[in-house]
């Protein structure tokens, strides 16, 4: 049972079986990526590729010969229609006599005989022909045989390569004896004197003819050139060569189709051209010249050259392809009988573009067509595929045969050594001979050191660690000895300088007594149990850290001592990094936190303190400008300044990119610490950062100054007012320090609580539009004021949006949004509105863009010429600001209106500065105006002196039946307020109530007037 268990487990089982696996995955591996992997489809896929581009080369040219040589003949056309004029005039006849008149036709024919031949040549076809004909061919003669004569003329050449001097190589087919002997000329053997058809629609060979002279009658617009017909094998008689014709009619000035001009190409000849030999190396391939009359796939066989596939594939005429595609314009032949013997067909289709778009002809597609066998196109990928299925079943067989005869010869040595050890001698040291493996020669060293059993288990220990190649060091102290053993580097490691020179063997009390002395390097705040650190400084400075890890039992106590500086190095530097900040050295906001926290668990200590929030000003420009480089520079030299503040028990971190936290605690008043900001403020001031081209920048910043414990005594409310009170200064005068207010803060923290908000409030265009009515003194709306409402709940009023977009600089979005929200509810409600104007408040002090006016323009047009601009501002008025926003309205006929006179900045000079077509007086002035004789002087001047200038006046926030009345007694133009009509999202008319008191009032002025 021993043995077999032994067999089954034997070391040449577990090598050889993972082997195999291993051999068999990567075969696997290597199968997948070869067969399955796409390689082979990639060799197929190039093949099909090659065949496109030599079948497309070869289109490219028979295209580039059909149309830029062949078929060029216009100028024949032009020669032609040149003589036919003359023969007419010279014979006072007209183009109706063309093609009945014999003695006409015959001498058309002597006439561009040799124009003909010059088409011939020039072209370098196998002939050229021309027909004339009446125009009526419905009404053509027939003879006794059925057929219709044309007159014309046909010439031969069926060798265009040669060319001799005469016109000994040219053949007359149709035509005049006469042309034969004047031209010198031979007429063929299967000469006639005149051209015969069956008729129209009557024989498929006669298209040349019939095809384009009916497509000239049918589109009499269309040119000749847009006319021609390339027709497919084409016999003049039941004997000869076949060719392919290319015909185009013959068009009078006065547009009378007179007959047909074309040339034609023997199939021979074309044949020379389409060299099936380059589809393939082999040689086996095929090109077809065809045309597809039914966008069927079934190609019309003009021309075919090539290797003899099996006929069975396609009949004589036509070539029938698969309607799918089997790769890029590469089609199987149609398989018709299921004979699969020679396997599959592939025919590359290019077509030939040789007809215009919206041309009679343009559904007959021609293409040429290259056909080779399956066998043929994929033999290399075939080859391939072989080849590697016959390379894997080698390499598989060579595989196990070698994993075989390795295992053999890797476990017979173990198998003898394993003999000669089970017979030793156990009492004797076993001496085993080498075999040249290291890894059993190991196994067999260290038997034979095993077997020598060293006798002192600690001078084993001794000089495994002294092959250690690493300042380490170990001690051995058996308690009921009197002496310790100790490795030669375990003091070496303690100390850099070699005092203690004694190893091995040393008497216990002169070890412990240097051990004791060690103690005065011990750092305790790392002492753990069984574990003790040392720290040494050497003669050059440097720091040294040594680890004692000791492990005690009842019988002995082991020691071992390992320099351990490099990782003590290590951990400094990562928690250097983890707290400071890289550019400035200074705390990073994690380690001013911790330490901030620290402080304020002994709040007693703080006494006064500030948290100063620094953020410096010009950094944008500078790393613009300059670069980041320099922008480095600018905040490492603020950060030196601001290091002052640790020599006055400040705590210093930099937050952010220009932003920088101090804390200075300890101090019995505000006066204290006020007066070292300052220091510190007067030297940044007087600071000067040179950049290196000699730019000097004086290092500025805002800070803003929380105070414990009068602000607040929690850290997070003290940096929130301090970043609060930064924010105001930053946003105001700059380079200066702003000490926090609560009453500013109650009143404005919105302004730093809610910048998201105003973000969201402009990316989402959350607001929405009231309106409330302007009405005159009879009662009638005049105009509806549109009154921005935010959706978002935080805004409390269109006041907190222009002040928080003021602060942010953000007073664009705001005006942007304002336009056209505004306008797009004047034009959605535009029945509400009726002729009414619509007021519609502008920060004047801010544009909109050009593209912003043209797209408004393009919106909403139609509807500016009605809205009112209302100047709204509290600042003062920039004058620049309102002629350019005048002059972008004024071709609109925008009229302007002056907001809160009275109030603020709009006041007399900025009347008379905008020159407005309205004046909205402030609701200060108008509320209580009925009981305020003041209000009334005001109002009464204001009145008259708009008056003169044909400025309306408007009174705002009119809430008493009394204050309107006394209003249209000081001869108020409008008026506007809750008491008239409250605003509302779709614009409403003034209730009946109000129009019978307003109508009622108007009345009784004029009566007092």
């Amino acid at each position: 049972m021993e043995n077999n268990l032994r067999k089954n487990n034997s070391i040449m089982k577990k090598m050889i079986f993972p082997l195999i696996i291993v051999m068999l995955i990567q075969t696997s591996l290597f199968c997948a990526t070869i067969l399955w992997g796409g390689t082979i489809q990639k060799l197929n896929d190039n093949s099909f590729d090659i065949l496109n581009e030599r079948v497309i080369n070869r289109k490219n040219y028979i295209q580039n010969e059909m149309l830029q040589r062949w078929s060029k003949t216009s100028e024949t056309e032009s020669a032609i229609n040149s003589s036919v004029k003359k023969v007419l005039d010279e014979n006072n006849a007209s183009i109706k006599d063309v093609g009945d008149n014999e003695e006409i036709n015959k001498e058309i024919i002597k006439n561009i005989s040799s124009d003909l031949i010059y088409l011939l040549r020039k072209n370098s076809v196998t002939g050229s022909f021309i027909i004339l004909s009446n125009k009526n061919i419905e009404n053509d003669s027939m003879n006794n045989k059925g057929e219709v004569s044309k007159t014309g003329l046909y010439i031969r050449d069926l060798d265009p390569k040669f060319n001799p001097n005469d016109n000994s190589d040219l053949l007359i087919e149709r035509g005049s004896s006469d042309i034969a002997r004047n031209f010198g000329i031979s007429m063929d053997s299967y000469w006639a004197p005149k051209f015969s058809f069956k008729g129209e629609n009557t024989r498929k060979g006669d298209n040349f003819f019939y095809k384009p002279f009916r497509a000239a009658i049918d589109n009499p617009n269309v040119s000749s050139s847009n006319l021609g017909y390339w027709g497919s094998q084409f016999l003049l008689t039941n004997a000869g060569d076949k060719v392919m014709t290319y015909s185009v009619p013959l068009i009078y000035e006065d547009g009378t189709v007179y007959g047909v001009l074309g040339i034609d190409l023997s199939i021979n000849y074309l044949s020379e051209l389409l060299p099936y030999t380059e589809i393939h190396s082999n040689k086996k391939g095929n090109y077809i010249l065809g045309v597809d009359r039914n966008d069927d796939m079934a190609f019309e066989n003009v021309v075919s050259n090539g290797y003899s596939l099996k006929e069975k594939f396609w009949d004589g005429l036509h070539s029938n392809l698969e309607q799918k595609e089997s790769y890029k314009n590469v089609y199987k032949i149609k398989n018709e009988e299921d004979d699969y013997s020679c396997g599959n067909i592939y025919a590359s289709v290019q077509y030939i573009d040789l007809y215009n778009s919206n041309t009679p002809f343009e559904n007959e597609r021609w293409a040429l067509l290259g056909i080779i066998e399956e066998k043929s196109l994929l033999s290399f990928s075939k080859r391939v595929e072989r080849l590697v299925i016959i390379s894997i079943a080698i390499s598989l067989a060579i595989g196990l045969v070698g994993i075989y005869i390795a295992s053999r010869l890797f476990t017979k040595p173990i198998v003898l050594l394993a003999k000669k050890v089970r017979n030793s001698n156990p009492s004797k040291p076993v001496n085993l001979d080498k075999i040249n493996i290291s890894e059993i020669d190991e196994l067999s060293s260290a038997i034979e050191i095993l077997s020598a059993n060293v006798a002192d288990s600690s001078s084993k220990l001794s000089q495994i660690i002294e092959m250690v190649d690493m300042p380490i060091g170990a001690f051995e102290l058996y308690k009921n000895t009197e002496s310790v053993f100790c490795t030669k580097e375990f003091f070496n490691v303690f100390i850099t300088e070699k005092e203690f020179q004694e190893y091995g063997y040393v008497r216990k009390d002169k070890f412990l007594k240097k051990l004791k002395e060690l103690d005065e390097y011990l750092q305790e705040n790392y002492e753990t149990e069984n574990t003790y650190i040392y720290k040494f400084e050497s003669e050059d400075k440097r720091s040294k850290w040594v680890r004692l890890n000791i492990v005690e039992d009842e019988l002995k106590v082991l020691g071992v001592v390992v320099d351990v500086t490099k990782e003590f190095i290590e951990k400094r530097k990562i928690e250097y990094e983890r707290d400071f900040d890289i550019l400035t050295n200074l705390l990073n906001r994690r380690a001013f936190y911790s330490q901030i926290q620290e402080k304020f668990k002994n709040k007693d200590e703080l006494k006064v303190a500030a948290f100063i929030m620094w953020d410096l000003d010009n950094l944008k420009y500078i790393n613009d400008t300059y670069g980041h480089d320099a922008g480095d520079e600018y905040i490492r030299c603020a950060a030196g300044i601001l290091k002052k503040f640790i020599s006055w028990n400040g705590i210093v971190s930099r937050l952010s990119g220009d932003e920088f936290y101090v804390f200075i605690y300890g101090y019995e008043s505000k006066e204290s610490i006020r007066d070292i900001i300052n220091s510190v403020k007067i030297q940044m001031s007087n600071t000067l950062l040179k950049l290196h081209d000699g730019t000097e920048f004086k290092i500025r910043a805002s800070a803003g100054v929380s105070w414990y414990p009068y602000d607040s005594c929690n850290y997070d409310e003290l940096m929130r007012y301090a970043d609060f009170a930064m924010y105001q200064i930053k946003n105001t005068i700059k380079g200066e320090v702003s000490e926090f207010d609560i009453n500013v803060y109650n009143k404005d923290s919105f302004l730093l609580s809610n910048r998201e908000e105003l973000n969201k409030l402009i990316d989402g265009q959350l607001v929405e539009y009231a309106f409330q009515a302007i009405v005159d003194c009879k009662g009638e709306v005049f105009a509806y004021e549109a009154l921005m409402r935010p959706k978002i709940k935080t805004f409390s009023s269109p006041v907190d949006v222009i002040r928080l977009a003021r602060s942010q600089s953000k007073l664009y979005q705001i005006e942007r949004i304002t336009w056209f929200k505004a306008l797009k509810s004047f034009k959605k409600y535009r029945d509400k509105f009726g002729d009414c104007k619509l007021f519609l408040n502008s920060i004047p002090n801010n544009n909109l863009s050009r593209v912003d006016f043209e797209e408004i323009e393009d919106l909403y047009g139609r509807y500016l010429n009605r809205v009112v601009l209302e100047i709204t501002e509290n600042d003062k008025i920039n004058e620049d600001f309102i002629e350019k926003k005048k002059s972008y309205i004024s071709h609109w006929n925008i009229e302007i209106a002056l907001d809160d006179f009275g109030t603020g900045y709009n006041g007399d000079a900025v009347l008379l500065y905008i020159m407005p077509n309205y004046v909205k007086i402030d609701m200060s002035i108008v509320r209580g105006i009925d009981k305020d004789e003041d209000r009334q002087k005001i109002l009464k001047n204001l009145i008259s002196y708009s008056n003169e200038r044909d400025i309306k006046v408007i009174a705002e926030g009119v809430e008493t039946k009394s204050e309107m009345e006394t209003l249209i007694n000081l001869g108020i133009d409008y008026m506007q307020g809750y008491y008239i009509s409250k605003p509302s999202f779709i614009p409403e008319d003034v209730s009946d109530k109000i129009k019978k008191e307003l109508k009622m009032c108007h009345e009784n002025r004029n009566d007092v007037i």
